[in-house]
This record gives C-alpha cells, structure tokens and sequence, in this order.
C-alpha cells in the first residue's frame, strides 16, 4: 500500500489547527530544535493573528 501525505499532515497544518481548535502551545508533538517543531510553532503564532478571540 502507497500512503501519501496530504496538506493537513504538515507540520505547518497542525500547529495552525492547533490554535483554532484551542489547544496549547505546549502540545506540540515535535522534538525541541527540529525544523518540524519550527513549523508547527510558526502556523501557531501566526494563527493568533487571524483569530478575533486571541
């Protein structure tokens, strides 16, 4: 079986999501100083920005 990855499974996806369904920034799956934990954290922070609540 081929999986394929699909845009919801980056890094960047998820740190996005993350915020706008609430969760903390603490959650973040990826190890401290990898370029996956980057992304997530970056799509984190700049989601505050597109979320009125914030």
């Amino acid at each position: 079986m081929n999986e394929q990855a699909t845009a919801s499974d980056s890094p960047f996806i998820q740190g996005r999501n993350a915020r706008l369904y609430g969760k903390s920034i603490d959650e973040c799956p990826y190890a401290e100083g990898s370029e996956d934990r980057a992304a997530w954290i970056q799509a984190y922070e700049e989601a505050a920005s597109d979320d009125p609540a914030a």
